[in-house]
């Protein structure tokens, strides 16, 4: 709710928790400072949702056990206490990355306009989206499987580095849960493989469809165990660059979707140049509707 006097803007926001208000509290000033971002705007919130210092589900994370699950996939136990609000259907978490080596990062924090406030300089924190591929809210860990490609991005160079008593954060969920489908098509390259298994992992025995799974060779097949009934089909690069052919695109285009596409879902998380071409097929050329199927960018080919 808006309202207005001489000289001030007064903004009502109402939500069913306190961390839904806090982000609506955030998007707001960032919508304003958008549209003035010349002036000189002191915001000032009262009410619910008022800051302690934290982003909204702020949550650090010590590394446990650290696993290869092949040549270019590792597996990193994260733990915490208190882990209840990501044990959800949204299965993406946005990851806080220190500076390799700090034990004692500075977070990030929350200001009283609601707007986050980062460290910058030597303690300045990345930030990436990654999978939850498996939670023990009760037993305080989560499993996150990371791509391994050196010390080429934040996510794979703190992987690669990463010892036991090593932390991070997340805030999150992010994303929203599959719905209700009897047939599900799943498919990405290997940066879409931890979301694929926890899909599978998860997935109602007697839902069917397939999973395609695009990796660089048959070494980086990993275990994607499902009580489901889908079939599990890995396509291989060999030696030729994930974007320089069309494997995954051509594999989605040969699954025959049902014709009852209420009870379809299908799912794509691809490098940029798939995403478009896979998203406008199972929209135009099948006719599913929107809230059927979904094609996402996962990563962009450098350049791009």
């Amino acid at each position: 709710q808006l309202s207005s006097t001489e000289t001030a803007l007064e903004v009502e926001v109402g939500a069913k928790t306190e961390v839904d208000v806090i982000q609506m509290k955030s998007a707001i000033i960032s919508i304003l400072q958008g549209a003035a971002p010349d002036a000189d705007l002191d915001c000032r919130w009262t009410g619910a949702g008022k800051s302690n210092g934290k982003l909204p589900n702020f949550c650090e994370l010590t590394v446990g056990k650290i696993t290869d699950l092949s040549p270019h996939m590792r597996r990193l136990r994260l733990h915490a206490c208190d882990l209840d609000a990501y044990d959800t259907g949204s299965i993406h978490v946005r990851l806080l990355i220190p500076p390799r080596g700090q034990q004692n990062p500075q977070w990030p924090t929350l200001a009283d306009n609601g707007m986050p406030v980062w460290p910058s300089g030597e303690n300045t924190i990345e930030q990436r989206v990654y999978t939850i591929r498996a939670i023990d809210a009760k037993a305080g860990w989560i499993d996150v499987d990371f791509v391994m490609h050196g010390d080429n991005g934040p996510g794979s160079a703190f992987a690669m580095h990463a010892s036991p008593g090593d932390v991070v954060a997340m805030t999150g969920p992010l994303g929203s849960a599959l719905p209700e489908a009897d047939w599900v098509l799943l498919a990405g390259d290997e940066t879409a493989l931890p979301a694929i298994g926890r899909y599978l992992a998860e997935m109602p025995g007697h839902v069917t469809g397939h999973a395609i799974i695009e990796v660089a060779n048959g070494s980086d097949v990993i275990a994607v165990p499902t009580n489901s009934q889908i079939q599990v089909q890995w396509l291989f690069r060999d030696d030729q660059h994930p974007v320089d052919r069309s494997l995954i695109q051509d594999a989605v285009r040969s699954v025959e979707i049902p014709d009852a596409h209420d009870r379809v879902y299908c799912w794509a998380g691809v490098e940029q140049a798939d995403y478009k071409p896979i998203h406008t097929y199972w929209r135009k050329d099948c006719g599913l509707d929107r809230d059927r199927c979904v094609a996402m960018t996962f990563w962009r080919k450098a350049g791009r």
